[in-house]
């Protein structure tokens, strides 16, 4: 009997020496987040990484692709009429969701109405406003939204009260996303959709696990399964890719230098270009920056290059708001550095032993220091900058009522038109342009008519002239453009960059052992 149960208590040690040695790889990709999602809610996508997430899940009528190109999903084709406010789509046949039924127009008309119904509380209305009827829907006045018809299970056409040009480019985004109406009361333990990836697990705090959509209509994922553990700590994301427990990582801006010369890791370091803008807000509505010639200082005394070069690795400076990529313009005039014109500017004005000012900044900014680089700068000419940090919600409610006369904050695109840089950081009525009390009649006609605009020569001509504007008129202190880069392990293959924030989905990453 002892001999017996020696035998098998050897056969069990040789068994998990064997299994030591040969792990079989963990399958699928390993990813990290720095904060937990929001939700599942595409009616409640207010935020870039929820949004990254929810497009895992759910298919749009269209979709953004590798640039800022609009690429057909649901929608297998569209037409715009001439005078620009009808389009009619043509539902692709074989897409189903995730439970088996099929997707149809009406899941299309449900999906918007959910969003425009105040029942849900959606942030996100505005994006369908301009549909016909929409308004009159959200106030009780009709059952219905006039301007979504449905002709049949594969036509839908969607006709908006006036012109407007990124209309098409608001149906890529997570709030547009088509949703099973009849999964909508579990929406964020069995999310109802019908994307690649399909939702196993959500662990808040913890992790996010994901299966492969086996009946996906187009070309699906490579690998099995996607998991997204949420690690706060950029330097603990580092470690756990370093150790090989994540096969992906954005790396921190203070480490870039270091991956780019590791030597197991550095040819694979790649820059991420992102549509962004990072400024500094200058009250425009009283002194000293009611003053034009003000903040022309404050921007003409920031060594901008400089602190670009040692503080923001791969960042592009800014020539006004709208990034190159959308100005469509190779030769764009910036603003240069030159501390004497900014003394001269001063004296003008009134100001010739400097002045003193605060610049506010919210939360624990991960650019704190870059902000305390500038300090120096602005002092060389006799501007006395307090740096004021505050709790994000303190500083954001600041900034609403006009509080600080300089702030510090950074923009995303929604969407890859430049338009998205203009009306809702500059036209006057917009809620956010209030931020900077900044205001001009010309600037808000301009944008209007590049919102009416089809994409073309005279419209990239009024991007342009309104840039120009906001240029002359600086009412930020234009900072840069800031990518990030990433690194994957050498068993990853198949990375591709992509410029919209919810264009990538992690179809076509593989790994060699996976």
């Amino acid at each position: 009997m002892l001999f017996y149960f020696l035998k098998i208590f050897m056969v069990f040690v040789f068994c998990f020496i064997a299994g030591c040695r040969n792990n079989p790889p963990e399958l699928g990709l390993r990813l990290s987040l720095s904060a937990d999602i929001r939700g599942f809610d595409p009616a409640h996508a207010v935020d870039v990484r929820s949004g990254k997430i929810m497009s895992l899940v759910y298919d749009n009528l269209v979709r953004f692709g590798d640039s800022t190109e609009l690429v057909p999903e649901i929608a297998s084709r569209w037409s715009l009429s001439l005078d620009g406010k009808k389009y009619e789509f043509t539902i692709r046949k074989g897409v189903f969701f995730h439970d088996g039924s099929p997707v149809t127009a009406h899941d299309v008309v449900r999906s918007f109405e959910r969003v425009l119904d105040p029942k849900t509380l959606s942030p996100q209305r505005w994006m369908f406003t301009r549909i016909d009827g929409a308004l009159e829907f959200m106030d009780g006045l009709s059952s219905f939204i006039a301007g979504l018809v449905v002709k049949n299970d594969s036509s839908l056409i969607i006709s908006l009260s006036a012109p407007f040009s990124p209309f098409i480019q608001y149906l890529a985004m997570p709030s547009s996303a088509i949703i099973n109406y009849r999964g909508v009361d579990s929406i964020n333990e069995i999310p109802s959709g019908g994307g690649p990836w399909k939702l196993v697990k959500w662990e808040r705090g913890g992790k996010i696990q994901f299966i492969r959509n086996e009946n996906y209509w187009g070309e699906g994922p490579r690998e099995p399964r996607l998991v997204f553990r949420i690690i706060p700590e950029a330097m603990t994301r580092s470690a756990e890719f370093e150790a090989g427990a994540l096969d992906l990582l954005t790396i921190p801006s203070t480490e870039v230098q270091r991956w780019k010369k590791h030597p197991e890791h550095g040819k694979s370091v790649v820059y991420v270009e992102e549509l962004n803008i990072w400024y500094i807000g200058l009250n425009c509505l009283v002194p000293p920056f009611d003053d034009v010639r003000v903040r022309k200082a404050m921007n003409l005394s920031l060594d901008r290059e400089k602190h670009l070069r040692l503080l923001v690795p791969g960042g592009k400076l800014a020539s006004g708001p709208v990034p190159p990529v959308l100005l469509k313009r190779h030769n764009v005039e910036t603003l240069p550095y030159n501390p004497k014109k900014a003394l001269r500017l001063l004296e003008e004005c009134g100001y010739p032993d400097g002045l003193e000012t605060e610049l506010w900044v919210g939360g624990g900014s991960e650019m704190f220091h870059v902000i305390e680089a500038f300090q120096s700068d602005w002092s060389a000419i006799g501007i006395n900058v307090k740096i004021v940090q505050s709790d994000w919600n303190v500083f954001k409610s600041a900034v609403r009522n006009g509080q600080p006369p300089m702030y510090y904050l950074n923009w995303t695109a929604d969407y890859p038109d430049a338009e998205n840089f203009l009306y809702p950081l500059f036209y006057s009525a917009e809620s956010m342009t209030k931020r900077n009390r900044y205001a001009n009649p010309l600037l808000d006609d301009i944008i209007l008519q590049i919102q009416s605009l089809s994409y073309g020569t005279e419209r990239t001509s009024l991007v342009q002239k309104a840039n120009k504007i906001l240029l002359d008129e600086v009412p930020w202190v234009f900072l840069w453009h800031k990518g990030n880069y990433n690194v994957t392990h050498s068993s990853v293959t198949g990375y591709r960059n992509k410029l919209v924030f919810n264009a990538e989905r992690f179809l076509s990453l593989e790994k060699k052992n996976g």
